[in-house]
């Protein structure tokens, strides 16, 4: 693990550099190094072109049914994974993400946006340090109380036509992340317990009423059980999963033995994880498939953490 670690500090990477350092060996963030590594990613040619994108009101051109999935959760998830934090510079889009969240909770689900990515850009706007906001509280909250009877989350627009139905594993998973990040941050969720056991009853990936049947199979890269990244509204990869169970202390679960074996499979001879799967159009550089890659690899070691 220490060789696996040692490549993530590798000085060519600022991001994952930086999130080893705070999140893996738990350096403080106000530690002198971490403080200039996060000044880096800063300057960063990655981060400098996302927000030169930008247009004059501060947020990324879009069309109006697409922000949710293709602008908010695209942009706004690639600054949090790259470790960065409340800043001036996404003021506006924070609070455009927000107001959109807001409205479209009381729309007439008549157009396209169904609200499958709310729990993602949530997420997103936790790991960026925006959950004591109090329009991000009160999102939360309201998401929170949308759990199904099984434990599980659909999107609104299916909920609306039929509430007593159970819930969407694509939306269980988003859920899954989301409250994986708030407990990171001390926030406690309801329903935490409830939503571990309705992954656990399907060994993390399978039917309930089949273990031998993947409830996400199809095209390889794009399935639950590969090491796709970062995060899409119809595709969340293996490590982030696996990595939000722990998080929610499910790691240890005999549930998860056949989680972890993916894992260990998809490891080469240094512990590294290959890229299998990731968007069409990267907001910025996060890997190509095929390659080792850092991001998958971290995920993997932050499951390990928790595990432990």
């Amino acid at each position: 693990m220490s060789n696996m670690i040692d490549w993530l500090l590798e000085k060519q990477n600022p991001a994952i550099r930086y999130r080893a350092m705070t999140e893996l060996l738990d350096v403080s963030k106000s530690d002198q190094e971490a403080s200039l590594g996060y000044q880096e990613i800063w300057a960063a040619k990655d981060i400098q072109a996302m927000l030169a994108r930008q247009n004059e009101k501060g947020i990324w051109e879009h069309t109006e049914n697409e922000y949710g999935v293709h602008t908010s959760l695209r942009y706004l998830t690639a600054f949090a994974e790259n470790g960065l934090r409340q800043d001036s510079r996404l003021e506006h889009a924070v609070e455009y993400a927000v107001r959109f969240l807001v409205e479209k909770e009381t729309a007439d689900l008549s157009h396209d946006y169904s609200g499958c990515s709310n729990a993602l850009v949530l997420r997103a706007l936790v790991m960026l340090g925006y959950h004591q906001e109090i329009g991000v509280k009160s999102l939360i909250n309201r998401y929170v109380e949308t759990q199904l009877f099984d434990g599980g989350f659909i999107c609104r627009r299916l909920l609306a036509k039929r509430p007593d139905r159970k819930g969407c594993y694509k939306a269980s998973v988003a859920a899954l992340l989301l409250y994986a990040e708030c407990k990171r941050q001390g926030i406690p969720l309801l329903g935490c317990e409830q939503l571990v056991e309705y992954f656990l009853k399907r060994d993390v990936f399978f039917s309930s009423g089949d273990k031998a049947k993947l409830l996400l199979d199809g095209k390889p890269g794009w399935r639950s059980v590969d090491n796709f990244f970062p995060v899409e509204t119809m595709r969340i990869g293996l490590p982030l999963i696996v990595s939000a169970l722990s998080i929610l202390g499910a790691g240890n679960q005999p549930s998860l033995e056949r989680a972890w074996e993916y894992l260990a499979r998809k490891k080469n001879q240094d512990g590294r994880l290959a890229l299998e799967g990731t968007l069409t159009k990267q907001p910025c550089k996060f890997g190509k498939v095929g390659d080792e890659n850092q991001w998958v690899t971290f995920y993997a070691l932050l499951a390990e953490k928790y595990r432990r």
